[in-house]
């Protein structure tokens, strides 16, 4: 190993710890690529690696270790201090230090950091803050050099400190597949690193590991359980593909494994299903309480023909029958599903309940819900009514390690939620824990569309299995009829190409290669923009996958370079691959309740705060969404994404007024019936598709979705005689 010692010019590229950088080495200038935790230009690093040739890039020095040196004058040292690296100092609190302490400011930090609390005009509060921060700066930097080691790298050093923080070598040194299990870390690095710690291929600790790791595999599918057989296939695959452990394990060790960790409670069984706890728990929970809330409700004591007909003097309109059926169903049954596509009278049936409950249920609470925020807001706009996420509404955080049964009651004696095909098993549980005894449930949503991110299938197999009061909207109402969009949706869910001869509503612009898709696209944006009258806001383009030339990542580099161009004046700031910069589109990629902002909401930076010039303590962004200005620190900007374009995964739920999609078939894998006519139903005025013909008929033909392992159906079709345990009693007998 070689080692070099230069300054820190530039950075060329930088994905979390992972960085390709500039130095000054001597009177040098070299490239240099490696992990680099706390990248700082104009200050000095040691780095410990050799030199390699790449193909494209030439002569690189490919570091392994890099740690930053103390800057050796009071000038550096202020430099350094007001990088915004430690959280509390800003220029002016760097100046004070420099003045108090000259370049030994972070020898005093280090080893007399009572005189920090001895300055005047800098209060206990801002010290504590700053001495903490440096603390962990500091551990972060050996850190780096101890797991380095073991062959992690940079940025899997960054997730593992973030996780475990000053605990992090011994998690790993006492059980290095805490790794898989906990950070999604590959298996294969686990056994790299278990090896070089001496551990045996045969290990219990290691074959366990290797079961629950596919079980988290499978649920990040959509799978809420394995069939053993598949899941003893799929551990001995992952098994196998080590190296360093060869000789594969007996299926009897496996199936030991099973039995053992099924003794412990770490995997569930079911039938032949293996699960993880929490679904196992949350599966059983949604099963029995869907069976019972669909028996449950006695008729409410109003004539429901006259309040329909009421509400269609009120509204202005005349109910389908199969409309009406649903309200008799509300006032029958504690269950009842309406499911529909667009244009066929959703809304207008959720406006209707509305008036039937204040008819039948005079002190009766409505609460109205959806699964995200947009989807929750045009809730709201739509009916009159205050709507709320179903996270918000039930007091959930978004933790991963949260209980479905920790949420705080619904007082609705009718709770509506909406887009509920986006609802995954969890979070219907939690939902049902909540709802109030003889609370009324009623769940509208679109069973044509993408299932849940997360695992289950729960809109889908409650309508294939009748469970409560079934409605199936299938009329499309006049005023949707004179809408291409509406109309060729529907055409897709059926499994006919749509019409492509260029109604104005619905476009499909032919383009061969991928170049002359992306072309296309950032013309038809923006047009829609300068030519049309419609807002950036107004206008997202989405894609079936993050990569290809026409993927999510390259459109919105390529979108933020033609609509929101660097010039002298605005603001930027990098953040792993990405450039964010003052008038910006993003798009928040999680709940954070403290902030009020939720998963899909969009926004716009409106400023970008830089720390080195005292307007706040770290870097920060601020983003203006609907509801106000957000900020977030250089540790929160992982939350935000670029958002000119998304997948369609995450435009579940929302609605906008123009949507565009590129249409090739090097998205085949993605391509499917669903996914377009998710795609399609997002648009409100506008659906653009630009690419090949061939692969649209590949998606509306390839009915094909990926099968989910969901054992809902198991509970019901066997008619499951135990009850449910409530699931604290439960934890409590486990302990």
């Amino acid at each position: 190993m070689e080692q070099l010692t230069g300054e820190l010019q530039r950075i060329l590229f930088q994905q979390e710890a992972y960085t390709v950088a500039v130095f000054k080495v001597d009177s040098q200038r070299i490239t240099a690529v490696g992990p680099l935790l706390s990248a700082e230009m104009g200050l000095a690093y040691a780095l410990e690696g050799e030199w390699t040739e790449h193909p494209r890039f030439g002569r690189q020095f490919r570091f392994s270790c890099c740690r930053m040196l103390p800057p050796s004058t009071p000038k550096a040292m202020e430099k350094f201090l007001s990088s915004g690296l430690i959280k509390g100092i800003g220029r002016k609190t760097a100046k004070k230090l420099v003045r108090s302490f000259g370049a030994d400011v972070l020898t005093v930090l280090r080893e007399e950091p009572q005189r920090l609390l001895e300055l005047e005009g800098l209060s206990s509060t801002k010290a504590t803050t700053i001495l903490e921060s440096y603390q962990e700066f500091a551990f972060g930097e050996n850190l780096m050099v101890s797991l380095n080691s073991y062959g992690i790298d940079g940025d899997q050093v960054y997730r593992i400190f973030r996780r475990y923080g000053r605990e992090s070598l011994e998690v790993i040194e006492a059980n290095p597949y805490r790794l898989a299990l906990d950070l999604r870390v590959s298996f294969d690095q686990c056994d790299r690193i278990a090896h070089r710690l001496g551990f045996q291929g045969d290990e219990p600790m290691r074959l366990q590991a290797a079961l629950v790791y596919c079980l988290y595999l499978a649920r990040d599918e959509g799978h809420v359980y394995l069939p053993a057989p598949e899941l003893l296939t799929q551990t001995n695959a992952i098994l196998a593909q080590s190296a360093l452990y060869p000789e594969a394990p007996e299926e009897k060790s496996l199936q030991v494994q099973v039995s053992e960790a099924a003794e412990a409670q770490v995997i569930r069984l079911f039938g032949d299903g293996c699960y993880l706890p929490d679904l196992y728990r949350a599966e059983r929970f949604v099963a029995q309480a869907l069976r019972r809330l669909s028996q449950d409700g006695e008729t409410w004591p109003v004539d429901v023909e006259s309040v329909i007909a009421t509400m269609e003097e009120d509204f202005g309109i005349r109910y389908a029958e199969e409309q009406k059926a649903a309200f008799f169903g509300v006032a029958q049954y504690g269950l009842t599903v309406i499911t529909g596509g667009p244009g066929t009278g959703k809304t207008t049936i959720v406006r209707g309940l509305i008036a039937l409950v204040n008819r039948a249920q005079p002190n009766g609470e409505i609460v109205l819900c959806a699964p995200t925020g947009r989807a929750a807001k045009r809730l709201a706009e739509t009916t009159g009514q205050p709507a709320f996420t179903i996270h918000k509404a039930l007091g959930l955080r978004g933790g991963e390690a949260e209980p479905f049964w920790d949420v705080e009651p619904l007082e609705g004696d009718v709770v509506i939620i909406d887009e509920v095909s986006m609802v995954d098993i969890s979070l219907m549980a939690s939902l049902l824990h909540a709802l109030k005894k003889g609370a009324r449930l009623v769940l509208v949503g679109d069973r044509d569309q993408l299932p849940s991110v997360g695992p289950g299938q729960v809109l889908r197999d409650i309508i294939e299995h009748e469970v409560g009061a079934i409605h199936c909207l299938n009329h499309i109402f006049r005023q949707a009829e004179t809408s291409a969009i509406v109309t060729e949706s529907h055409r897709i869910k059926s499994g006919i190409l749509p019409d492509l001869s260029g109604r104005k509503d619905f476009l499909f612009l032919r383009r061969g290669s991928g170049a002359d898709m992306l072309d296309a696209l950032l013309q038809t944006v923006s047009r829609a923009i300068e030519r049309a009258g419609y807002g950036l806001e107004d206008v997202q383009v989405l894609s079936p996958m993050r990569y290809t030339e026409v993927g999510v990542w390259n459109l919105n580099k390529q979108l933020q370079e033609r609509l929101n161009p660097f010039n002298v004046g605005k603001r930027e700031v990098k953040a792993g691959g990405h450039v964010f910069r003052t008038g910006d589109k993003v798009m928040q990629l999680k709940n954070n309740y403290e902030k009020d902002v939720f998963n899909g909401d969009l926004g716009f930076i409106e400023d970008i705060l830089l720390s080195g010039e005292e307007e706040a303590d770290e870097d920060t962004i601020v983003v203006r969404f609907d509801e106000g200005r957000v900020s977030y620190g250089r540790s929160e900007w992982e939350q935000l994404m670029l958002a000119y374009a998304t997948t369609v995964h995450k435009a579940q739920g929302s609605e906008y007024p123009v949507v565009v999609m590129p249409m090739t078939l090097q998205h085949r894998r993605m391509l499917r019936r669903n996914l377009l006519y998710t795609a399609v139903t997002r648009a409100r005025d506008k659906a653009i598709l630009i690419g090949v013909p061939d692969a649209l008929a590949f998606a509306v033909t390839n009915q094909q979705d990926a099968h989910r392992y969901s054992g809902l159906s198991r509970y019901w079709d066997e008619e499951a005689s135990t009850e449910f345990t409530e699931p604290e009693a439960e934890e409590a007998s486990e302990q």
